[in-house]
């Protein structure tokens, strides 16, 4: 793989990591708000279905994660 296939790559865990990161600072506002006696956040998390959007982006980072080493190591 050539260093500009490689940089290619890297761009593409980077966007990953910045979809991760969202779905992770998602997650600790409401842990952060459930945690402080506001069980308001919790609630509506869990009761309008949001957990769901973070579950599917954070299998989005796996796939996208899987891809990359897919890429690189074919063979793996």
């Amino acid at each position: 793989m050539t260093n500009k296939e490689l940089v290619e790559q890297s761009k593409k865990l980077e966007a990953a990591y910045d979809h991760l990161k969202m779905a992770v600072d998602y997650l600790d506002m409401v842990s952060a708000s459930v945690n402080s006696g506001d069980t308001w956040a919790g609630r509506l998390f869990f009761a309008d279905h949001r957990a769901g959007n973070v579950v599917e982006n954070m299998q989005n980072v796996a796939d996208s994660i899987m891809a990359v080493s897919n890429d690189i190591c074919p063979e793996d």
